[in-house]
């Protein structure tokens, strides 16, 4: 019996543990994608007036890429939530 304790507590831990590294990387991608994305926009718009004109399209798919991360910040929140309260009902309401 207390094998299966040690088993059920790592199980927990392991759902918790995985959760979070879930979340911090995705949210660590996308901040990352931003940031590469932002600075090599930053250093096309200080350039030349007609390469600044141009960089206009790929600041149009930055706002895009934008408007998609926010999104999927909204859909993780959604997901975490989610889980907790399924992974907390697991734990009150043992089997």
């Amino acid at each position: 019996v207390p094998l299966l304790v040690l088993i059920e507590l790592v199980s927990y831990l392991a759902r918790a543990v995985s959760l979070g590294v879930r979340l911090f990387a995705n949210i660590t991608a996308g901040h990352t994608l931003l940031k590469i994305l932002s600075t090599y926009l930053y250093k096309l718009f200080s350039g030349s007036v007609l390469v600044a004109v141009l960089t206009l399209i790929p600041f149009a798919i930055f706002l895009a890429l934008v408007g998609l991360e926010i999104a999927v910040s909204l859909i993780q929140a959604f997901v975490f939530t989610l889980l907790v309260c399924s992974y907390l009902r697991d734990a009150v309401h043992l089997h």
